[in-house]
């Protein structure tokens, strides 16, 4: 769907690996209609962030996940952020998310 006004604000957040190999879903916030989510990979990163539309699909020991290295993003239209899972291959390391409000 296009959107054809401008939005308001930006919503800002970062979220940490809790336990490598335990995926978790994104902090929940509503995602208006044609915005996109976008997802980088924290720069001080070493390990490699893994996405997915589910706990399996994000688990970094799959074979089914989207990677990102230091510094590399993916963006999706969904209509919640935790509709976006993620997982990594180092303990604490984590992403950085943004999205129009």
């Amino acid at each position: 769907m296009a959107r054809f006004l401008n939005s308001g604000s930006i919503k800002t957040f970062q979220q940490d690996i809790t336990v490598s190999g335990t995926p978790e879903q994104l902090t929940s916030y509503a995602v208006p209609d044609g915005v996109s989510v976008v997802v980088k990979a924290k720069n001080a990163n070493t390990g490699t962030i893994t996405l997915g539309g589910s706990s399996a699909q994000a688990l970094n020991s799959g074979t089914s996940y989207f990677p990102l290295t230091s510094g590399q993003s993916a963006s999706y239209q969904v209509t919640d952020t935790d509709k976006i899972w993620f997982d990594g291959t180092v303990t604490g390391e984590g992403v950085e998310v943004t999205l129009e409000y």
